[in-house]
């Protein structure tokens, strides 16, 4: 049985004084959804991450992620281990190629924090910087990332995400037409030189880049669920568009990407401390804000990222 999706106001009353609908509830838990914005994501309430779902559960939570594309827990005080294998129910988790980031004993979480300990950052800082969508540079890319907020600034750090289904369905037909033949590379070495300018970080070895080569995957995606389509852009890893010209191909990617990036495809995400927020990776992209001081301020995040499938 799917959780029903409820209208953003569902917690206040609505306009001419009329009260929002009680919200519906699922027989096997008192979990509820609201949405979170026009363009994508739910905020899930009454659940706690730490204990054992059942198969049922977690097929509610699926409809759920595979609706708004993104899911919201509040409140999520748990263990890495909790993170782990809750992240598991969905998929095989991924081991991020920068090993130097992962949390010790549990390789499956990749630490982002601007935090160090004797000197040394204790996780990849200044991460996401640019719009992207997970792992795009990866063979089979990821089908979505679950990112616990551990310490975040007291303002700034925000996250952006872009509904990517809903920024192809309002382009025009010709557009979609033409799109749907096309392919683009996707490479990890793209961001190198993001990575070098902010100074945040080691550079990536060229032994991690040696497993991560570039891949090609087309422009527009059928999500393997619900076969929706969308465009698959990244911007921070895309290089370029299979057969065009260097010029052609970055004409049509910057269109893509400013289209895309619209606030009315747009969801912000102000993270507050045990915030977990799962999305897709099949047809969102996201932002990092750096909007804050990376020497003053305190922002540690773990994160698990699920291995999806090829992209078709």
């Amino acid at each position: 049985m799917s959780i029903a999706s409820e209208t953003a106001g569902a917690e206040r009353t609505g306009k001419a004084g009329r009260q929002a609908p009680p919200r519906r509830r699922v027989a096997e838990s008192k979990m509820t959804v609201t949405k979170a914005s026009q363009a994508l994501g739910a905020l899930v309430r009454d659940i706690d991450l730490s204990r054992d779902f059942s198969d049922a559960e977690i097929a509610t939570l699926r409809d759920a992620f595979n609706t708004h594309g993104l899911l919201l827990f509040r409140d999520q005080d748990i263990s890495p281990e909790a993170h782990v294998a809750f992240s598991r129910r969905f998929g095989e988790l991924e081991h991020h190629v920068l090993s130097d980031a992962l949390l010790d004993g549990l390789p499956e979480i990749y630490i982002l924090s601007i935090l160090k300990k004797d000197g040394k950052r204790v996780g990849r800082a200044g991460a996401g910087h640019y719009w992207h969508s997970d792992l795009s540079y990866m063979a089979q890319p990821s089908l979505g990332s679950l990112l616990r907020a551990i310490e975040v600034p007291e303002v700034g750090g925000d996250t952006m995400f872009a509904n990517l289904a809903l920024a192809y369905d309002a382009l025009s037909a010709p557009m979609r037409s033409f799109l749907g033949g096309l392919e683009a590379e996707h490479s990890f070495a793209k961001v190198q030189s993001v990575v070098k300018n902010l100074g945040l970080n080691e550079p990536i070895t060229p032994e991690q880049l040696a497993k991560t080569p570039p891949v090609i995957h087309p422009l527009v995606r059928e999500h393997p669920e619900t076969g929706r389509k969308s465009l698959f852009l990244s911007p921070g890893f895309t290089t370029g568009i299979v057969g065009m010209t260097r010029e052609e191909s970055a004409a049509l990617l910057d269109f893509l990407a400013d289209h895309a990036s619209q606030p009315r495809f747009v969801y912000r995400h102000a993270w507050r401390p045990n915030d977990i927020v799962f999305w897709d990776n099949r047809t969102l992209m996201h932002y990092a804000i750096n909007d804050y001081d990376y020497e003053k301020d305190r922002r540690h995040m773990h994160r698990t990222t699920i291995r999806g499938g090829e992209a078709h």
